[in-house]
């Protein structure tokens, strides 16, 4: 039960709703067990030849019996099941909070897939285990103990042959037990990739139609749930074994019983009402016995679903920085920016993304950051809120390190725009304002029309309040980008850092929307230079390293990298004019 440790902590908070449950459960299989006792005495009445109206007193103490243990049964399954749904709620919450704390590299590596059957299949598999297995183990428990009790007083010899199955109840459980563990988790497993890909395949769905790639993939599909309903299969194999075994093992038990304590009946050493009160008994043990098999299964499916989530949970999230109680005032104005040799590299990567980048930005400058794919722009970028950490190397804003700020302080100072312009399937209002939800209309509005979007929103057919679809899936690439530009600045930042974010627009609306930003500080990492030239001071990283740094200007004279890559944009441009105009004739 060790692999239950966090969930089972969760139960420190509804102990007393608990150990109500707990109690009814007991109590219920207490009062239930009064009702074989009452008919084995109406059955030895009967024989002495009692009036009818004791029969009836036995009928009304039966109704009484069920009524009694069943308002025992619905306050048990009412407590335990809705505390472990409240546990399924706290272990899923938690989840999810430490899913959010986990650095890119955990996500780079994992699919989201498997990770959407562990934060749903998985926990709800765990709630079962620490739910209702708990639930039908103290009532089934109860049943066992107090049944044998009974019986014992009844008959010792016909109690102890009626017990010998019980060894062997617990080995085929322990034996099966062990092997539903294993195969549930392969079946999980196998349903991980399957959601994985599923996943991706909805995400990437115009990718395979333009390729025409549907036949193929849904070949693939087809093999990855045929493994699922494989596992699941195996899986569904040994359940149904276990149970066919206990039920012949407790079929024996009668056998031997009625034997037996036929003829102890005939030998006068129990009466008939007491043989009957036994068989009823054992009977009642007949649940029990199966609901060993039951929890158990449950348990292990539990134990195997709650190690995949654990594992999550043992990936170490982003360092935490303590904040202090008095929340620092909120700084304003342009920030000030200083890299002191910054290094970083990625898990599982051969070359080192940065090295030993060191440069300064003023408050209120504009620097572009150039450079080719792969150079280190993003990681860059990336490193100053805090969303990687540099190592070794410090980042300094305003002069102090960024370590040495609150998190919540941090992100609310700098805002990063990525490259790829995540939109939620909400209003334009709503992914605007994600950062700010308190915002008015006017300020959404003016961060959208300083990114550029007046244009766009005349055509909208309910402007703010139109909703955009999953991913932003309405919008253009163009569109996408400029919303995404307006959620950050939304937040007002001292520090504003665009991730080549302009790549879907073409170069005069993406110098309009650079003219028309607020006079913020400003990091703008692009691979086209004419934004470039509008920025305060240049920065060329190649491989990682800063090779030359300075205005537009001195590096366009200076003939080295950035000169290279202006003198090469612009005969694209020379190369691509006559071939549009010709196109266009």
């Amino acid at each position: 039960m060790r692999i239950f440790r966090r969930v089972l902590a969760y139960y420190r908070g509804h102990l007393t709703p608990t150990v109500l449950g707990a109690g009814s459960a007991v109590a219920g299989g207490v009062v239930s067990l009064a009702a074989p006792w009452i008919v084995g005495h109406a059955i030895d009445t009967l024989r002495t030849g009692a009036p009818l109206a004791f029969i009836w007193r036995y009928a009304a103490m039966l109704v009484a019996v069920a009524l009694v243990s069943g308002v025992f049964m619905f306050t048990q399954r009412h407590l335990l099941v809705s505390i472990s749904r409240q546990l399924e709620h706290r272990l899923r919450t938690d989840l999810y909070d430490h899913l959010l704390r986990l650095p890119p590299a955990f996500y780079m590596r994992e699919r989201v897939g498997d990770l959407l059957t562990r934060a749903v299949s998985d926990v709800g598999t765990v709630r079962m285990a620490v739910g209702p297995a708990l639930m039908y183990a103290v009532n089934t428990g109860t049943i066992l103990l107090v049944s044998v009790a009974l019986m014992v007083r009844i008959h010792l010899p016909l109690t102890l042959l009626s017990l010998c199955v019980l060894p062997l109840v617990a080995g085929a459980t322990r034996y099966f037990g062990t092997r539903i563990h294993v195969r549930w988790g392969q079946t999980q497993e196998a349903l991980s990739h399957y959601t994985a890909r599923l996943q991706e395949h909805l995400v990437g769905l115009r990718v395979l139609r333009a390729y025409n790639c549907e036949e193929a993939e849904k070949l693939e599909m087809g093999a990855r749930n045929r493994s699922y309903v494989v596992a699941g299969a195996r899986l569904i194999r040994l359940s149904a074994l276990f149970q066919p075994i206990l039920q012949g093992l407790i079929g024996l038990t009668f056998v031997a019983v009625l034997g037996v304590g036929g003829n102890a009946v005939r030998l006068g050493t129990i009466s008939l009402g007491q043989f009957v009160e036994f068989n009823l008994y054992l009977v009642r043990l007949i649940w029990p016995m199966i609901a060993v098999g039951w929890v158990a299964n449950l348990v292990q499916r539990g134990a195997a679903s709650m190690s995949r989530i654990e594992a999550l949970f043992a990936e170490p999230p982003l360092p935490e920085i303590v904040t202090v109680a008095d929340e620092p005032a909120p700084r304003l104005g342009p920030a000030g920016l200083e890299l002191r040799e910054v290094s970083f590299s990625y898990a599982r990567a051969s070359d080192t993304a940065l090295s030993k980048v060191s440069f300064t930005v003023r408050p209120g400058e504009r620097v572009a950051v150039v450079g080719g794919v792969g150079c280190g722009k993003s990681t860059l970028l990336s490193l100053i809120p805090r969303l990687l950490e540099p190592a070794p190397g410090s980042v300094m804003l305003d002069g102090g390190d960024v370590r040495a700020l609150p998190l919540g302080q941090l992100r609310r100072e700098v805002a990063l725009v990525p490259q790829g312009s995540f939109l939620f399937s909400a209003s334009l209002r709503e992914n605007i304002a994600l950062a700010v939800p308190s915002a008015s209309d006017e300020e959404v509005l003016a961060a959208a029309l300083a990114a550029g979007l007046e244009e766009d929103l005349k055509r909208l057919p309910e402007v703010l309040d139109t909703v955009v679809g999953e991913r932003g899936v309405t919008l253009s690439g163009g569109q996408r980008q400029r919303v995404a530009i307006a959620r950050a600045l939304l937040t007002k930042p001292r520090l504003l850092l665009l991730d080549d974010c302009l790549s879907a627009v073409d170069t005069q609306t993406e110098r309009v929307i650079l003219d028309g930003l607020p006079r913020t500080t400003l990091i703008f990492a692009t691979h086209r230079l004419a934004a470039a030239e509008l920025c305060d001071k240049v920065c060329v990283l190649e491989r990682g390293v800063v090779l030359e740094a300075g205005t537009p200007a001195e590096l366009a004279a200076r003939g080295g990298r950035y000169a290279h890559l202006l003198a090469l944009q612009k005969l694209e441009q020379q190369e691509s004019w006559p071939r549009a105009a010709s196109g266009g004739a």
